[in-house]
């Protein structure tokens, strides 16, 4: 196979573009590359890496989950109908894959331990199908269901007529963490391959033991296993985990092996110096996800810290682009927008932009490292962009074509994206799957649950006002470890 561009950006950042240029594959490998005319009004550069993302396919808001607090907005995740998981997965890697993202993590969010290997092996072949790279995050927890205490205490506080079906549906048995660990080897086996690597996924470190979290910390120091969560997302996260870990949260985090260089903690808004430290001497990384902690309110991650400190970073989606359609390129500026500002001594460059969705993020994904860079003997994760259509104003030679790149592109400019060697996406359009029928199927299967969806409303709502009363009186700064 043979992909030609009038640009070609092998290094977006760290090396300049270079012009008429054909990359020549063998299988799922780059075996050269050489100048050839062609390719005009395309530009290459590798794909993305999606180091964050929960992979819905049905958008939150299409259940009444809107834009709000976090902790209020989680709680009407639960009013999310029952959608067959293949379909929803295949629906949001589709999306994904329009937008260039040749790598995701898919962090698993279902509580329903019974039938999470069949999930999975659900979700790594809508990946398949797809054509994307997947990390699945194995889904652990047990406790703090409801929120940031002792769900038994959480579920009293609630409106009686709501305390059983809250109990019945949202807080379900959790095994232990022998059996859990069983639960990632049994999957590890049924999905495994040359693009799909399973991870631990702790939901949250708050909502897990102490046990949890060694015995996670030890599986992956056994087996070189990536994990995955989420880290201080919120201020009321911190609250809770400075009067529940007075020593220091993050600290404690390190005592049990959990922060290491196999360790990607999603969101770090409210992360302090301190924490940030710890975190780049150990190597971890952090998945910043701009729009998401726009959208609930929960701030800006503190980029500048983690250049200074020289700790790694990546990017994420988090099934919460501005838009509501997964569109990572958008992402991409928006972060460098964000975070590049005057008047800051440690800006988001475009080496470090790109680094982020490249090497660290393809790291983060699939625990391999030296991606980032086409040349010979690199894989074929390649996106092809129209340059011509995000230029068509452009006077030529007045304009890096990157600054282009980083001023306009979105996925509606993704003409091709090539990952391990097969072509997933053309002209827009996913080549592996039938994404428009696979829509129409999600959204019908959603709404065949409508009645049960809107009896449920009440009870959602009620929950999320005494969650608010709870957090407004500082339920959550108690100190004690449920």
């Amino acid at each position: 196979m043979k992909i030609e561009a009038e640009y070609l950006y092998a290094a977006p950042g760290r090396a300049p573009g270079a012009t008429g240029m054909a990359i020549h594959t063998d299988g799922d490998t780059i075996a050269a590359i050489a100048p050839e005319l062609g390719g005009h009004g395309l530009l290459a550069m590798p794909a993305l890496a999606n180091a964050h993302d929960h992979c819905r396919g049905l958008h939150h808001i299409a259940f009444g989950a809107k834009d709000q607090n976090f902790e209020l907005w989680r709680a009407a995740l639960y009013a999310q109908p029952p959608i067959d998981p293949y379909l929803n997965a295949a629906l949001a890697f589709g999306r994904l894959a329009q937008a260039g993202v040749g790598s995701v993590t898919h962090v698993y969010s279902s509580t329903r331990v019974d039938r999470l290997a069949d999930d999975a092996e659900a979700i790594a072949r809508a990946a398949r199908d797809v054509g994307i790279r997947l990390g699945f995050a194995v889904p652990l927890r047990d406790r703090q269901t409801l929120g940031y205490g002792n769900d038994a205490d959480l579920l009293a506080l609630h409106d009686e007529r709501d305390r059983a079906v809250i109990g019945d549906t949202w807080l379900p048995p959790f095994p232990g963490p022998d059996v859990y660990m069983q639960l990632v080897a049994e999957i590890a086996r049924r999905i495994e391959g040359p693009t799909t690597s399973v991870h631990l996924g702790p939901n949250s470190p708050q909502a897990c033991s102490d046990a949890l979290l060694e015995t996670v910390a030890d599986m992956s120091a056994r087996e070189g296993r990536r994990i995955t969560t989420h880290l201080l997302e919120t201020s009321l996260q911190r609250e809770w985990a400075d009067a529940t870990y007075p020593q220091g949260f993050v600290r404690h985090l390190c005592e049990l092996g959990i922060i290491c260089e196999r360790f990607t903690g999603a969101h770090g808004v409210w992360l302090r110096p301190d924490d940030i430290a710890l975190l780049a001497e150990r190597k971890a990384q952090i998945a910043v996800n701009v729009s998401s902690n726009l959208r609930l309110r929960s701030g800006l991650a503190p980029v500048a810290h983690f250049i200074s400190a020289q700790m790694p970073f990546c990017f994420g989606v988090d099934s919460f682009a501005f838009d509501d359609d997964e569109d990572a390129l958008r992402e991409l500026r928006i972060a460098q927008w964000m975070f590049s500002p005057h008047d800051t001594r440690a800006p988001l460059t475009p080496e470090l932009l790109f680094r982020g969705w490249h090497e660290n993020g393809y790291y983060s994904v699939n625990n391999r490292s030296g991606y980032g860079r086409l040349e010979a003997g690199a894989p074929v994760d390649i996106v092809v962009l129209d340059y011509e259509a995000m230029a068509f104003d452009v006077i030529e030679g007045m304009i890096d074509p990157l600054d282009v790149v980083l001023t306009r592109a979105t996925a509606r400019h993704v003409k091709s994206l090539h990952v391990a060697g097969r072509e997933i996406v053309r002209d827009g359009r996913v080549l592996g799957v039938d994404l428009p029928a696979i829509e129409r199927e999600v959204i019908a299967q959603s709404r065949a649950h409508a009645g049960h969806m809107r009896r449920l409303r009440p009870v959602l709502e009620r929950s999320q006002q005494t969650l608010k009363s709870f957090y407004q009186s500082g339920g959550h700064r108690s100190g004690r470890v449920s």
